[in-house]
């Protein structure tokens, strides 16, 4: 799912409008971002990980 509509012609496929009547849609991997702190054991933590729809 998606904040913003996925399909700009109906209204509910994002979250942010349908709530928990959002839409699921096919993705083809994730996206992570890593933050890296060389004080932490291991140092880096995953921040976060979403759809990834190139």
């Amino acid at each position: 799912m998606s904040k913003q509509p996925v399909d700009p012609n109906d209204t509910l496929s994002g979250y942010k409008q349908g709530g928990l009547n959002a839409k699921g849609y096919d993705v083809n991997g994730i996206g992570t971002r890593i933050r890296y702190d060389s004080s932490r054991n291991p140092p880096f933590t995953v921040m976060t990980s979403m759809p990834y729809k190139p």
